[in-house]
């Protein structure tokens, strides 16, 4: 074997992320141009590797490039020297439209401008994270403008979004492929999931899907079945199931002071509001309510953002997951359920005879 080793990056003189082997530092620094490409002299061994890289803190290098010079960065991001070395950092094109100003990424938060939000982007690595609307995010479509044939919907967590609505839907048919009469959430049945998207930007909020097929007035979560992934939850009142994914992993939050939560401006960033449920509980956020209904069994519903009452309803722990943390009788609420079936079992008794 000849040559060393190519790596691609180097950190304080020391590489570990190994990039090819047995090649020359030509070889090494023309086929990769990017800024933190380093070379190593010693082709080594699996075990000297092992060492260096786990045990050493990784194998002494030397940068391929110590200028700007022949190093290609990515979109939006410019070769700057930083002590002495190349490095890419985010840069994107950031000339603002006439007007330009505030901005609600898709990601719920208020960015200072157009700049920032592509920044951030740039960071994260996300070429999901774009602009939803100018302006502050907004806990309504009160004041939201989408404009460019986009309408404003409201999520479940009673945010707003620009989305574009469908003008009409394929017919169902057995001949089609995915159209297929779905349950909606408001108790309506629906001839495809996109009748019911479209019926959701008619009336300006999202209308979860209960479950695939036709709405039963009998149907309960022992009589439906939901994709593999989901749970059924019961609702609370009407005892109707609704298939909810449940593999949520919610980013923890600080604890919030409630004076300054009182006096923030929530139509500001939404991102920053707390949600009060259905069940008067307050939550950090729309994953932590549908991660609280999980483990009771029952449907949780945003009631509004912000806290349930300032001075004295319950807010969520989330290292206390046991029944006393709700806001609900549970044992009342099994007690209802089992009604509401007798009931319909009654009806249904009457009316075959």
């Amino acid at each position: 074997m000849y040559g060393g080793i190519c790596w691609s990056s180097i950190s304080n003189g020391r590489c570990k992320e190994l990039l090819s082997q047995a090649v020359t530092q030509q070889e090494c620094c023309a086929s990769n141009a990017a800024a933190a490409t380093a070379y190593s002299e010693d082709d080594l061994d699996s075990g000297a590797l092992f060492f260096w890289r786990v045990l050493g803190g990784g194998v002494p290098c030397r940068p391929c490039r110590e200028s700007c010079a022949e190093v290609r960065c990515e979109e939006g991001k410019k070769c700057v020297v930083r002590k002495g070395r190349p490095r890419c950092v985010c840069s994107p094109e950031c000339k603002a439209p006439r007007g330009g100003g505030p901005v609600c990424g898709t990601d719920g938060r208020s960015y200072r401008s157009l700049c920032r939000l592509k920044k951030r982007a740039c960071k994260k690595g996300s070429h999901e994270l774009a602009v939803a609307y100018n302006g502050h995010c907004q806990s309504s479509c009160a004041r939201v403008r989408c404009g460019q044939g986009r309408s404003c919907l409201l999520d479940q967590n009673l945010s707003p979004h620009c989305v574009r609505c469908a003008r009409r839907c394929p017919q169902a048919s057995h001949q089609v492929a995915g159209v297929r009469p779905v349950c909606g959430a408001d108790g309506n049945t629906y001839k495809s999931a996109c009748h019911l998207r479209l019926a959701a930007c008619r009336a300006g909020r999202a209308i979860p899907v209960a479950y695939k097929g036709h709405c039963k007035e009998s149907a309960d979560c022992t009589t439906i079945r939901c994709r593999e992934g989901q749970t059924c939850l019961t609702e609370m009142g009407s005892g109707h199931p609704r298939c909810v994914t449940c593999t949520y992993r919610c980013p923890r939050k600080r604890e919030r002071n409630r004076e300054h939560n009182r006096d923030r401006d929530r139509d500001r960033d939404p991102s920053t509001s707390l949600l009060c449920a259905s069940n008067n509980i307050t939550y950090p956020s729309w994953c932590h309510i549908v991660k609280d209904a999980c483990v009771t069994g029952f449907v949780l519903e945003t009631r509004h953002a912000g806290p349930c009452n300032a001075y004295d309803a319950p807010f969520y722990v989330e290292e206390n997951n046991n029944s006393t943390s709700y806001g609900v009788d549970l044992a009342d609420q099994v007690t209802k359920i089992k009604d509401i079936g007798l009931t319909r079992k009654l009806r249904i008794r009457r009316s075959l005879t």
